[in-house]
């Protein structure tokens, strides 16, 4: 019988850090969430595209890099590959929005060692963070779900229900694109009410850059520009209580 034989967990260093996003408002949170780990503002380096990426890590040393996948000029996903050929002792972490299960085993077998979401708290991407830094390789955990499921299936007698599930226990191509997490929904019930980005904040104990990442996630999956049509179509759709 062969005997696993498991690798000691090596560490990453936070700092010094690069941050490859194009939105400013998650520039900052990422900025801030970081700050919280202990990183000094001067040694967090911003890219929001991927030749300014490039440039960067070309010219300088990174303990850690943190990329979003949708970028101006490209994807993350062949950033990763490219850093793994260019950089390859520096650890990238993918911070996204983007949850199919294409990008994210591609983004992984790329040379990811984690998969983050932009939706969670600063608090819990702090965590998330705070174990890779120890070692870990993170992974969010309704997409560590949705790996085992897949693993699961393929691994299994039939592949007949190879389909991964999303939280809801739907799968992924019939799921509406309306569909919020439980904190987006909060939000959006707040908003309906009136509520600025600030007082959101201060009910929900999260910093205001978090509320509009959330916001941004609602008009996206939404398809709406504004407050206003996003309470509509939260109506419209019943999201709203």
């Amino acid at each position: 019988m062969s005997s696993l034989q498991i690798e000691e967990a090596e560490p990453v260093s936070l700092s010094p850090a690069l941050v490859i996003e194009d939105d400013p408002a998650m520039q900052d949170r990422l900025r801030y969430v970081l700050s919280t780990l202990g990183c000094d503002d001067q040694l967090i380096a911003v890219a929001d595209s991927v030749a300014g990426a490039k440039l960067l890590l070309e010219q300088h040393h990174y303990g850690i890099v943190l990329v979003d996948i949708g970028l101006p000029d490209g994807n993350g996903v062949e950033l990763i590959s490219w850093l793994q050929i260019r950089r390859p002792g520096v650890p990238a972490v993918v911070i996204s929005a983007w949850r199919t299960e294409e990008i994210i085993f591609a983004a992984l077998r790329a040379g990811a060692i984690g998969y983050l979401l932009k939706e969670r708290d600063d608090l819990e991407l702090s965590i998330a963070l705070r174990s890779i830094e120890q070692g870990g390789a993170s992974i969010d955990p309704s997409i560590a779900r949705r790996i085992i499921a897949w693993l699961a299936t393929t691994q299994g007698p039939t592949r007949a229900a190879a389909v991964l599930p999303d939280e809801s226990g739907t799968e992924p191509a019939s799921a509406p694109a309306t569909a919020l997490t439980p904190r987006e929904r909060k939000i959006l019930e707040l908003v309906a009410q009136g509520l600025s980005n600030r007082d959101m904040a201060e009910v929900l104990s999260i910093s205001r850059l978090t509320v509009e990442c959330h916001t941004k996630n609602i008009y996206r999956k939404l398809a709406v520009n504004s407050r206003t049509e996003a309470v509509f179509q939260g109506r419209k759709h019943g999201l709203l209580h």
